[in-house]
């Protein structure tokens, strides 16, 4: 005898998954199941259609009337395991209830309230509601696995998963195939018990709000901080033990008394009356400076009272002097933040902004750029903008530091681990950033075998001394910075491709001085303002440091000033007080013989020209023009490709920059002198 077959239509594939879970559940695989998302899909011998909602997908999908088949609307069940998510939300939150089906959506706030959850307010949504609800006081979002569906803007999301098929349901599939399933009494029981427990939860919690409300006093009078509530009627209600502390007073004694007789020094009169917040105000009470926050309580509209919280500013401050101080002697802090970066073009301030975002996260960071660029500016600035600004920031270098000495410098080492190892051995430096930042400068440089250990240390956040026997557990984020293509370097086997995706979670780039020529005015007056110099510069010289392709960066830009500053005479800077290869154009490495020859070796000199001509025409528009522009002006037709090669290959040497965001190509003064070399 064949299997009966069943056609399971369901909106969502995920949701045909858990019902032919359920079905296999119970009558094993003595069932062949068929979804409308595998096509095609055969109604001859299908012996019942189950459908997850009424009429829609059976219009959609299937001719009824060449079928004899019959038509089963499923009821559903939730899963009672994953209910437990919603104990942990406050009476009388708002719930928007998410489904794909504005007839689901209600179903489902009908069975949870059914099941007891009535003390929460719940909406029903779905994205094809002609009217759907106000989300303005929306708590919170829950759905059965369609997280997808969730308006943008909540953010708080319970998933209680796909609804399982409800025992009516089941049962009514056995009476219509006539299937029969021995351990039927195994199931109902399974759905009772569920049921109980849950009732049994939601008893529990009614007796735990009364236990939590007499243990909240208790809790307030453990935080360091003053807290008062003053209800409605302008009495003291609560009154926790800091409060009492801080300001001298009997926490017991003033309670139910008007505010106005024991706290008339903060501004409670004036939330009373515009039932609007004070954030973070200074008061001085009873000689103490007062860090203090008043902020009015709204219940479904209504005010009920106001919360007060206040701590004393001195202690604070003294404990963060206290670490200041552990900080700078040992040696582990940072000198520059944000406001160090000195430029306003568009490329830097995007960085910046990326960098700030990037602060805000524990993730491992890899700034690239050419050298320079201050990347280890931003890497102390990212420290200094986090969490983590309040511990210590940790720099090596590994640029000429070999192997054994970059072992024992980032590990440590243990007592007698070699000859002359200091008695008790001594911290490397991932112990010495415990719960800040350690910057790895010059990543690309690092030893494979260092690479490995780096490795290690990010992936179990532990540490071993070299000769030690112990592990050490480390709480460190990680910022690493190269000046080389890590890319080419994992090819070539020089760099380890794991260590890279570790290290390249949160990746920033720095851009170079000839991507940022609008900043070199401002970059200018920084340096002399701190050389205390009163240089001045003439337009032709600002246009000679404009035109230059700065291969050194800000680095060199800074190095620049200093020279001048020293050999010019008088203030004002004349173009013949600049170095050689800034009044020839030409960086003093790359000479155009040099530039030309290395064309050469890249491929047909005549191309590069034609590329730089078709360029040198378009000079004077404010953007770049794209590639498949350019390739239409090209004497000979090249494929895309390979234009895109040569491009690299120019700007490679300075001869052309490429925009960001699809702002074309342009040429650079130094492709305009090398056309008449070429």
């Amino acid at each position: 005898m064949n299997n009966p077959v069943i056609l399971v239509l369901t909106k969502e594939i995920d949701l045909y998954y858990t019902f032919r879970d359920n079905i296999r559940e119970v009558f094993g695989n003595s069932i062949t199941l068929r979804s409308n998302h595998f096509l095609p899909v055969y109604l001859e011998d299908v012996d019942l259609i189950l459908s997850s909602v009424p009429d829609s997908l059976v219009k959609d999908f299937i001719n009824i009337e060449k079928t004899k088949a019959p038509l089963l609307v499923a009821n559903r069940s939730i899963d009672f395991k994953k209910l437990e998510k919603l104990f942990e939300l406050p009476r009388d939150a708002q719930c928007l209830l998410v489904s794909n089906d504005e007839a689901i959506a209600c179903e489902s706030v009908t069975m949870l309230k059914y099941l007891g959850f009535d003390y929460l307010d719940f909406y029903a949504y779905s994205p094809d509601m002609e009217n759907p609800p106000d989300l303005k006081n929306v708590d919170i979002a829950i759905t059965h696995g369609l997280a997808n569906l969730v308006p943008k803007g909540l953010e708080s999301v319970i998933d209680l998963g796909n609804r399982r098929l409800d025992l009516s349901t089941l049962f009514d599939i056995s009476k219509i195939l006539q299937h029969n399933f021995d351990h039927a009494h195994h199931i109902t029981m399974g759905y009772v018990k569920n049921v109980a427990r849950i009732g049994r939860e939601l008893a529990n919690s009614v007796r735990n709000e009364n236990y939590i409300n007499s243990s909240l006093q208790a809790v307030l009078n453990t935080v360091q901080e003053g807290v008062v509530f003053i209800d409605k009627e302008g009495r003291v209600s609560l009154f926790n033990e800091e409060a009492g502390s801080i300001l001298e007073i009997d926490s017991q004694a003033v309670l139910y008394k008007h505010y106005s007789d024991v706290l008339d020094e903060f501004q409670i009169d004036k939330v009373m009356e515009t039932k609007q917040q004070i954030p973070r105000q200074m008061i001085q009470v009873h000689g103490l400076n007062l860090l203090a926050t008043l902020t009015p309580i709204l219940q479904e509209g209504s005010f009920s009272g106001i919360v007060l919280v206040f701590q004393d500013v001195t202690h604070v401050e003294r404990m963060e002097q206290e670490i200041r101080n552990k900080k700078l002697q040992s040696g582990l802090t940072t000198k520059y933040s944000f406001e160090d970066n000195v430029g306003n073009s568009m490329i830097m301030m995007q960085t910046q902004q990326l960098a700030k975002k990037i602060a805000r996260s524990d993730y491992t960071v890899l700034i690239t750029g050419e050298s320079g660029t201050g990347k280890e500016i931003f890497a102390q600035s990212i420290h200094e903008y986090s969490s983590r600004n309040k511990g210590p920031f940790v720099a090596v270098n590994f640029a000429g530091i070999s192997e054994s000495l970059a072992e024992s410098e980032l590990f440590g080492y243990a007592e007698g681990a070699f000859t002359g190892a200091r008695k008790g051995g001594k911290a490397g430096l991932f112990e010495l950033a415990q719960n800040g930042t350690i910057f790895l400068d010059e990543i690309g440089d690092a030893p494979l075998k260092i690479q490995a250990a780096i490795l290690r240390v990010l992936q179990e956040r532990q540490v071993m001394r070299v000769g030690g026997s112990t592990v050490i557990p480390v709480n460190v984020r990680v910022i690493a910075a190269t000046n080389k293509q890590l890319e080419d370097m994992i090819r070539k086997g020089e760099f380890r491709d794991d260590l890279f995706y570790r290290l390249n979670q949160l990746p920033l780039r720095i851009p170079s001085l000839q991507e940022r020529k609008e900043d070199i005015p401002d970059l200018i007056t920084y340096f002399l303002e701190q050389k205390n110099s009163q240089l001045s510069f003439s337009p032709a010289v600002m246009e000679k440091l404009s035109s230059y392709r700065w291969p050194g960066n800000v680095r060199e830009l800074e190095g620049l000033i200093t020279y001048l500053s020293v050999i010019v005479n008088g203030r004002e800077v004349s173009i013949t007080d600049l170095p050689f290869q800034i009044q020839d154009g030409f960086p003093s490495n790359m000479h155009p013989d040099k530039i030309t020859r290395l064309l050469e070796h890249s491929g047909d000199l005549h191309l590069y020209k034609d590329i730089l001509e078709c360029l040198m025409v378009t000079q004077g528009e404010n953007a770049g023009i794209g590639r498949s522009t350019l390739q239409a002006m090209l004497s000979d037709k090249i494929s895309e490709s390979k234009l895109r090669t040569k491009l690299d290959i120019l700007k490679k040497y300075g001869l052309v920059e490429t925009g960001i965001k699809k702002q074309g190509t342009k040429i650079t003064n130094l492709g305009i002198n090398m056309i008449e070399h070429i």
